[in-house]
């Protein structure tokens, strides 16, 4: 491991246990055995060093999707894709959700920057994905909803498991198997719940008919 990444890794585990305002540079320093110098180094600012950590992440989660919501066919099979890859990406990241959060509640306006600087593409993803949903429902192949519903869902399901992991661990006492059992049932649990919730459902009463 490089000096950049035993750093990263030190101050993924500061902001992850003490939040984006609990920690310092110089902490980070300490706890990745190097000297506060070298921090400033490799990183100028502590909102840097963080906004690189969520980089790695954001950049991981972007590669997973990108063959998938560029993908065509069939739209319920599109959204159980990517809610997959969004779960497996959470697995790599555990500590995302907690520092999104955090800088969401003390820091909104860092959050809002980091971003707009990274959504025109996703604006023009979603757009066309918008036209996909609108003209399977319009050819009757797929049931009346909206994207933003279809997103809500989907991360939803994807993050919340990971948001129990912390009460899991130290008050349930979960051995790591049993975390990887849990996280396993969850997204068969997710997977299902997708399905049932943008699957056509059969007229009412078609069943007396038969």
């Amino acid at each position: 491991m490089t000096k950049e990444q035993e750093i990263l890794s030190a101050a993924s585990e500061e902001f992850f246990e003490k939040g984006y305002d609990g920690t310092s540079t110089a902490v980070i320093a300490r706890k990745a055995g190097v000297t506060h110098a070298m921090v400033n180094y490799y990183f100028r600012t502590k909102e840097q060093l963080f906004l690189r950590i969520l980089d790695s992440a954001v950049y991981d989660f972007v590669q997973g999707l990108k063959p998938i919501m560029h993908g065509e066919g069939d739209f319920l099979r599109t959204i159980l894709n990517a809610a997959s890859a969004i779960f497996d990406c959470m697995d790599r990241h555990r500590r995302l959700p907690f520092m999104i959060m955090d800088l969401a509640r003390n820091h909104p306006e860092l959050l809002d920057r980091y971003l707009e600087s990274g959504m025109s593409e996703a604006r023009g993803v979603i757009a066309g994905h918008s036209g996909r949903l609108a003209a399977q429902i319009a050819a009757g192949t797929f049931p009346e909803t909206g994207i933003e519903d279809i997103l809500d869902t989907v991360l939803t399901l994807a993050t919340a498991p990971f948001q129990n992991i912390p009460l899991l661990e130290n008050v349930l006492h979960f051995t790591s198997g049993q975390i990887e059992d849990y996280l396993q049932a969850r997204k068969c649990e997710m997977l299902c719940m997708l399905e049932r919730r943008y699957s056509l459902q059969p007229p009412e009463g078609a069943d007396e008919d038969k």
